[in-house]
């Protein structure tokens, strides 16, 4: 678990380091590496038998398609707070956070068919090892993220 809490971080502070540079056409790119190295990451934590492996990675492969297009709607909705952040309207906070609520219901959304379709492929302790990796990498993921962004009225109070 060690190895993976050290991947992940470094994972973080990669994605994180590119952040500030972010375009649209980057994004792909970003999410594209990001899948290839946490292919690794999940692969080596996992320990995918032999046995296990056509049925995990198929379903790995369409969470992971899934996973990327919820990510890319996340990217948009926190590049919308960015461009609004100086002016931003009782209604179009409302729209942001909504968004964001949306956003996180699906990720939620995901993982549970995820785990219902791993378990039946592999089986329920390997999908919940599975589901519990992912949950972490999340987690890490959305801290990193609220700590790179400003709370509303943070620069108005500096």
């Amino acid at each position: 678990m060690k190895k993976i809490i050290f991947s992940a971080i470094c994972l973080v502070f990669a994605l994180a380091s590119q952040a500030q540079q972010i375009n649209p056409d980057e994004v792909a790119l970003l999410q594209s590496s990001y899948g290839m190295d946490k292919r690794q990451l999940i692969e080596s934590h996992m320990k995918i038998t032999l046995a296990e492996s056509g049925a995990f990675w198929k379903v790995y492969d369409n969470y992971e398609a899934a996973r990327k297009e919820i990510g890319k709607k996340r990217i948009n909705n926190i590049m919308d707070y960015a461009k609004n952040y100086s002016n931003l309207s009782p209604e179009k906070a409302t729209e942001l956070v909504s968004k964001s609520f949306e956003i996180i219901t699906e990720f939620t959304k995901l993982q549970q068919k995820t785990f219902k379709e791993m378990a039946k492929a592999i089986s329920p302790a390997r999908a919940a090892q599975f589901i519990q990796v992912e949950m972490y990498l999340e987690n890490v993921i959305r801290v990193k993220i609220a700590n790179e962004i400003p709370l509303i009225g943070e620069f108005d109070q500096k």
